[in-house]
This record gives structure tokens, sequence and C-alpha cells, in this order.
């Protein structure tokens, strides 16, 4: 199928927000002093953590409206304390551009299975899946919204654009092959990246095509998808265990498998720029530098806002 059709708007996103956290916890009291905030992250919601007065997960939902998504489902945990009470409360006030929706992931399995979580938000659309705990520009969500009606897509991060904290997480991540602009295949947590250098012709801005050579990208977990992927989603196994005495979980890039078995095809968007991941304790200190310089002026101008909030009209 040639990627040349019409375009459907894609209006709404859904940000993964329910995970464990598990790799914030040590040490962690550290880099926050917050009680507020430490108990958040205690409960697995990290994405709470502040950065110049907001929430980490303000800056994503700040990126994902300034690309022009109207509509936002959050999957959080059925306990969660902080993201839905500080949306119904700040959400409106702070991006008045976007509805803000909640799903609930009711056991941390992985995910395809948070995904599945969201299939009524979902329903027979198209969106943008991201994760909650890293940080995605504009312009990378930007180019997933210009995909062709019928078509799945992905971002294919260079990891020359990384930060080195996130280049020495490559192994944690999933390295991508292509084939014509395509998706190929799909390798989760690779022991050896080096081995699915890419040369191709991929997707760019206003889907027009360049030429990559000689580079490993990496899946960041930033999709476009048609609504198949939720029955995929519903019909894969889990994968095996990764680590002994855990067991394996129902993961996203065999729902991508399963579809590309099917004959969807995924289109790749070469993406060589940077991406805030919040994993460890030890990322604080950076992304808080980041932040600061990546967003001066919508500090200033959710600043305002707050303060409007907080002092009523005049």
């Amino acid at each position: 199928m040639s990627p040349d059709g019409g375009r459907g708007m894609v209006d709404r996103a859904v940000v993964l927000a329910a995970g464990s956290a598990s790799r914030m916890q040590k040490n962690i009291e550290r880099y926050v002093e917050d009680a507020e905030e430490l108990g958040a992250v205690r409960r697995g919601e990290k994405m709470a953590l502040r950065f110049e007065n907001f929430s980490f997960l303000d800056y994503q939902i700040l990126n994902l409206a300034q690309s022009g998504v109207e509509r936002i489902n959050l999957v959080i945990k059925p306990d969660d304390t902080f993201f839905r009470p500080y949306y119904e409360k700040y959400g409106k006030l702070l991006f008045p551009e976007v509805e803000i929706s909640y799903s609930c992931q009711e056991t941390a399995d992985g995910t395809a299975h948070a995904l599945y979580a969201a299939r009524e938000f979902i329903g027979d659309t198209r969106f943008i899946l991201l994760n909650g705990d890293n940080n995605y520009s504009a312009n990378a969500v930007g180019m997933l919204m210009q995909t062709p009606e019928n078509f799945s897509a992905l971002a294919g991060y260079d990891i020359r654009g990384f930060n080195e904290r996130t280049r020495d997480r490559i192994k944690t991540y999933a390295v991508i092959g292509t084939r014509d602009g395509k998706l190929k295949d799909i390798v989760e947590k690779a022991p050896d990246p080096g081995k699915y250098e890419t040369t191709d012709r991929l997707y760019t801005e206003g889907n027009h095509r360049a030429v990559v050579k000689n580079r490993i990208l990496t899946s960041m977990n930033l999709w476009c998808f048609t609504p198949d992927i939720v029955d995929a989603c519903g019909s894969i196994t889990r994968h095996a265990p990764r680590r002994a005495g855990k067991p394996g979980e129902y993961e996203l890039p065999d729902a991508v498998m399963e579809l590309l078995q099917r004959g969807q095809e995924f289109l790749v968007y070469y993406v060589c720029e940077d991406v805030l991941d919040l994993t460890s304790p030890e990322d604080i200190p950076f992304v808080r530098e980041k932040i600061k310089a990546i967003f001066p002026r919508e500090i200033d101008r959710l600043e305002k806002k707050h303060r409007g909030i907080e002092t009523g009209p005049v």
C-alpha cells in the first residue's frame, strides 16, 4: 500500500502513567525533599515530581497541546492519588486547549496491557501513544500526527541525538529495523544494538523522505496507531520472563509484531533529537536543568496561569 493517500486528523493521545517507578525508589530521598512529591514517587507516581513548580507530566501535556492534540487520556493506577486530583483541579486552567480523561490499568502488567486499558477512549479512531516518564518534543509528536490514513507509524530515534544519559541506556530500549521506510522488526532490549544499523529512506516532516546511513534507531515508545492495535494487545500472550523470579508481561512490541504479521504497515519517521528520560533519582538534577533550558517561555506562561488560579479574577 502506498502512503500517499488522504490524511485523517489524529486528535487524541494516550499517555502511559501507571508504572511502579521501581527504579526511582533507591536513594530518592537524596534528590527529593518535599514530602508530597516523595510520597507520590513512593506510590509509583514519579511524573508528579515538580520541575520549576510544575509536574514532569505537565511539560509533556504542553508539548501535546502545541502539536495539536485535543484529547488526552492518562492511563493510571486504580489507587492514583496525584494525576486525577491534580488535573481535575488545574488541567483545564493550565491547558484549556485539551480535554483530559482517565483510564485505569488494574495491575501493572506491561505496556500492551496498559494500552488495552484505554480501549474505550480509543474507540475506532487513530491515536498517539507515548510514555508518561519521557518528554518528547512537539515536533516529534507533530510528525506522527501527519501519518497518512490507514497507516500506523512510530518515531525512529537516531541515538546520536540523545543526551549521554539516555544514550547509555540503549540496551534497555527497543532497537528497530526498517525496509523502504517501514518497520521490519523491533527487538526489545537488544544485547548488541550495533548489529541493527539502518540504511534506508525514512519519513520526515511533511511526509518527505530522507536517506539515513548506518544509523542505530530505537523506539522510545512514541507511536501513531490505528485502533487495530487494541485487538492485537488483547490477543497476545505474556512475554517470557526477562528476569528470574519475575513473571513476563504483555509487551507492546509483541502486539506490534502481531499487526505486522497481519499485514499492517508502520511508517518510520526519522527523529534525531533528545528525549528526556525520568527513570532513576540520578536523572532528576539533569532533567531539571534541561527543562529550564528547553521551556523558559512556557514556564513563564504557566506561572502566570497558576498565579491566576491561586488569586482568582481581579
